[in-house]
C-alpha cells in the first residue's frame, strides 16, 4: 500500500465523495476509484458503503481512518515545516503557454504572483496549441497553460480546468445574421471560414461542429494571427468563432458579435500535464494561484 494511497483514502473520507474528492486530488474519479478498490483488495475488507445516496464508512473504512489520520496529518506538518525551509531557495518555474491566453486572463496574475512567490521566477513559453502537447509529453514534469475546446478534455493529456468561456461568431455588420439575437451552428454551412491554422485546436472544434450539423466548412482562409482574422470579418471576408476578451468595437467598428443557441460552443483554458504528483511545488502553487484568482 502506497502512501499516497493512504492520502486519496483520507480525502475521500474528507468529501465523502469520489468526484469531489477526486477534483481536489487532481486525478480521474476513475483512477481514485481503482485505488480504493485496490486498498479494498489488499486489505480483504470493504472501506466504503456505495449507495444511489453517496459513500459512507464501513467499520473497517472506520478503524482505518482512525489509524492512518494522526499520522498523515503529523507527516504533512513536517512537510509544511521543511517545505516553508526551502521556500527561500530560488526557484525557476517554466510552463508553456497557448497564444492569447493572457487576452482571456489578466496578465497582472503573473506579476501578482510572484510578488507573493518572490522566490519562484516564471519563465513562459509561447507555443502553439500542438506545440504545447509535445513539450508536456517530453517531459513528465512540465506544465503548460492551454485553451483548449471542451469535446477535446482528456483525449490526450491530462488537466485541471481553469475557466470555460463562451464562443461568440465574429460577422461582418451587413452579413444576414448580424441581425439575430442568436444563431445556430447549421447556419453557417454557406458561410466562408476563417480559421487559425492547424497548430490550433480551433480547427478541430470548427470541424467538430460541423461534423455535429451535417455539413463540411468552407475555409476561405488560415492564420495563424488571431487578429488577423478577426481584421478581415472586420472587413467583409467571412466569418470567425471566437471570445468575447477579443471583441473590441473600437478598433473593428463593422464587426458585430452573435451568442450561439448551443450553449455547449465552449473553450477552456486549463493547466496540461502528464503526472500532476511529478510537478515540483512551485507548479502547484502556479495552478492554485491562477485558478483561484481566475474562476
Amino acid at each position: 500500500m502506497e502512501f499516497k494511497h493512504i492520502e486519496y483514502f483520507l480525502k475521500t473520507c474528507e468529501y465523502t465523495s469520489m468526484s469531489k474528492a477526486a477534483e481536489a486530488l487532481y486525478i480521474s474519479q476513475q483512477a481514485l476509484s481503482r485505488c480504493i478498490a485496490g486498498m479494498e483488495q489488499e486489505l480483504g475488507c470493504q472501506l466504503f458503503q456505495r449507495t444511489v445516496k453517496g459513500i459512507s464508512l464501513t467499520k473497517e473504512g472506520m478503524y482505518l481512518l482512525n489509524k492512518f489520520s494522526p499520522l498523515v496529518t503529523q507527516y504533512h506538518h513536517v512537510l509544511d515545516e521543511v517545505t516553508e525551509h526551502f521556500e527561500r531557495q530560488p526557484v525557476k518555474l517554466q510552463f508553456c503557454c497557448a497564444p492569447l491566453i493572457f487576452r482571456c486572463i489578466d496578465p497582472e496574475l503573473l506579476f501578482d504572483f510572484q510578488e507573493k512567490y518572490k522566490n519562484i521566477t516564471l519563465e513562459m513559453l509561447e507555443l502553439s496549441d500542438a506545440d504545447c502537447d509535445k513539450y508536456i509529453e517530453e517531459n513528465v514534469t512540465r506544465l503548460g497553460l492551454l485553451a483548449i475546446p471542451e469535446n477535446r478534455h482528456g483525449e490526450k493529456i491530462p488537466y485541471t480546468l481553469v475557466k470555460t468561456f463562451p464562443l461568440y461568431l465574429f460577422v461582418h455588420k451587413d452579413n444576414p445574421l448580424a441581425k439575430k439575437q442568436s444563431v445556430n451552428f447549421s447556419e453557417l454551412k454557406n458561410e466562408n471560414f476563417l480559421m487559425l491554422d492547424k497548430k490550433s485546436y480551433y480547427k478541430n472544434l470548427v470541424w467538430h461542429y460541423a461534423k455535429k450539423y451535417h455539413f463540411e466548412p468552407k475555409v476561405a482562409f488560415e492564420s495563424s494571427d488571431a487578429n488577423q482574422l478577426i481584421s478581415l470579418v472586420n472587413k467583409g471576408r467571412g466569418v470567425a468563432l471566437s471570445l468575447e476578451p477579443m471583441y473590441d468595437k473600437g478598433v473593428y467598428g463593422n464587426l458585430v458579435m452573435i451568442p450561439f443557441d448551443d450553449k455547449d460552443i465552449t473553450w477552456s483554458i486549463a493547466f496540461i500535464y502528464q503526472d500532476y504528483e511529478r510537478l515540483s511545488n512551485a507548479a502547484h502553487k502556479f495552478m492554485s494561484f491562477i485558478i483561484e484568482n481566475v474562476r
